[in-house]
């Protein structure tokens, strides 16, 4: 039998110089096509449709990678026969038609969105697992330290770093390392630090920038903190390019200070980003937006687990809470759970009557109502993952308290022999995922802003706010509270002007282009039940 590489070579034209004879699924090849001297490499273009064994198409572009050669990166996404056909302004390939083999592989594939608030494998359709962390100097930095740092991630059960393409990234380089990181399993989440302002000069950088890394494992992060960056209309563009260029449709976001949210509208992300640890935000958004969040603000086991009973998968931190956090959700039903509010003394996930999280920040008394069965119950220490079991419960109303009072804890009340038989019979959802109506009728809402009042707000003497509770019930025993200010004319998105229920507003500069403005102030509001209410006023806006 003659060898794969062989195969392809023989089902290739002449022209063409594959670099990845032995093609794998869901692993990048270059195919490589070299100018002939009377070809202009600064006007050659190039691209090519590949069709899969499934009849399943991907336009990929190629691009320049040096001064007389235009390379397409692309990965199979399954074993089998494939074909791709080009498309050139070079006569001598316009309308050529290859065909090759790919190989199975045992990779899982890439991330996409799934079941509202989580991901998936595109290979297998099981659940993904997000937890991230930055890896810093990502091009520059010597190799062996980079791979010694990589060996380190995967020590710690990472299963995505973020790396920054700098202005001066070396982009063969860049693709050569996370070439390296998705061998290694993990995926490369990819933030563009180098985004032109001019709007020509920014389609040539994301045309080149999606031929370049589409192909491989990735997601998309944006920029850094775009609300100080004003990247509003930048995003956009940038957005919209890898919507379309993207044949693989990664994900996408970009980071934030607080909450990307904002640019939703913009209709290009599919993920929010949140670069704070504040509860209210990351809460009440979750109420508001199905899509998936993740959190790039985690310094400690204490943002971890808040991020965590937001519905946010972790994209930062580093150290031994990660990776027991990482053990601990990999036992449980992940991709299912979302924001439990029946309980008091913590904050819970739950998958009602298989599974319920519960952590406690502040240690003492915890009660869980449940659905009623017969239940295992332990006590997990967040820093080490150490697990006290306690004796088995049975019914609908769980009490009790941690081990200690030393540091926070996470309860787990589980049915670990229904999980099991559930796994058996994969099914990635378990029950349809909670999308409630948002109350925004004034007559039902059990809460008013008291101040500010009605009138004017200056940006350089920010106000005082605070939020008055009219009738007092159950639900009003804790409240999760997000102010967001928006200049709606000007198009720059909503900011976080404020968190909780009172305090002083932090309004940024860049929320509006022209001052004086008419600001709308919306307030959501989460109870402790789990019910989220808007409050809308409008302010007049100066300087």
């Amino acid at each position: 039998m003659l060898p794969r590489w062989w195969i392809f070579l023989a089902a290739a034209p002449l022209f063409a110089q594959p670099a990845c004879p032995g093609a794998t699924a869901w692993s990048s090849c270059d195919f490589a096509f070299d100018l002939e001297a009377n070809e202009d490499a600064a006007k050659a273009e190039l691209h090519a449709e590949f069709r899969s064994p499934h009849h399943r198409t991907y336009m990929m572009q190629a691009f320049r990678d040096g001064d007389r050669r235009l390379t397409i990166r692309f990965s199979p996404t399954e074993g089998g026969p494939w074909t791709y056909k080009i498309s050139s302004n070079l006569p001598r390939l316009d309308g050529k038609e290859v065909s090759f083999s790919a190989a199975d592989s045992e990779s899982p594939g890439f991330v996409r969105v799934a079941n509202v608030h989580h991901f998936a494998w595109e290979g297998t359709s099981k659940a993904h697992l997000w937890m991230a962390t930055a890896i810093d100097r990502f091009t520059t930095m010597p190799r062996a330290e980079f791979d010694r740092q990589l060996d380190q991630r995967v020590k710690e059960k990472f299963t995505h770093l973020r790396v920054t393409i700098e202005p001066s990234a070396d982009l063969r380089e860049a693709a050569d390392r996370i070439r390296a990181i998705n061998q290694k399993g993990l995926v490369a989440d990819l933030l563009l630090a180098a985004i032109p302002e001019d709007w020509k000069q920014r389609e040539l950088y994301i045309t080149d920038i999606a031929a370049r890394f589409s192909g491989m494992n990735i997601t998309w992060m944006g920029v850094p903190s775009f609300e100080n960056a004003r990247a509003r209309v930048a995003l956009k563009d940038t957005g919209a390019l890898l919507k379309k260029l993207d044949a693989y449709d990664h994900p996408r976001t970009t980071l934030a200070a607080s909450t990307s949210a904002p640019l939703l509208g913009d209709a290009w992300m599919s993920l929010i980003d949140y670069g704070t640890p504040d509860p209210n935000i990351g809460a009440v958004e979750h109420q508001l937006y199905q899509v998936p969040a993740i959190n790039t603000a985690i310094q400690n086991v204490n943002d971890l687990w808040t991020a965590t009973m937001n519905g946010q998968y972790p994209a930062a931190g580093s150290g031994e809470y990660m990776t027991a956090w990482f053990d601990f959700m990999s036992g449980n039903r992940y991709w299912d759970l979302e924001p439990y509010f029946d309980l008091d003394g913590g904050r819970a996930l739950a998958l009602d009557g298989v599974e319920y999280i519960v952590y406690i920040e502040k240690p003492g008394p915890v009660e869980v109502t449940v659905e009623k069965h017969g239940y295992d119950v332990a006590w997990i220490d967040p820093m080490t993952g150490e697990r006290t079991k306690e004796k088995g419960y049975n019914g609908e109303h769980y009490t009790g308290e941690p081990p200690d009072k030393s540091h926070p804890w996470v309860l787990h009340i589980s049915r670990e022999g229904t999980k099991e038989g559930m796994l058996r019979s994969w099914k990635f959802e378990s029950r349809p995922v909670p999308v409630q109506e948002v109350e925004q009728d004034p007559a039902k809402i059990p809460f008013e802003v008291d101040s500010p009042k009605e009138g004017e707000i200056s940006v350089s003497r920010a106000p005082f706010f605070s939020l008055k509770v009219k009738r007092q019930t159950r639900g009003t025993r804790s409240l999760l509270i997000e102010w967001m200010g928006d200049v709606p004319i000007d198009g720059e998105g909503y900011r976080v002007v404020g968190t909780g229920r009172e305090g002083t507003m932090q309004i940024p500069k860049s929320i509006a282009k022209n001052y004086p403005a008419v600001m709308s102030l919306r307030v959501g509001v989460l109870n402790a039940n789990g019910k989220a209410y808007i409050i809308d006023k409008v302010f007049r806006l100066v300087p």
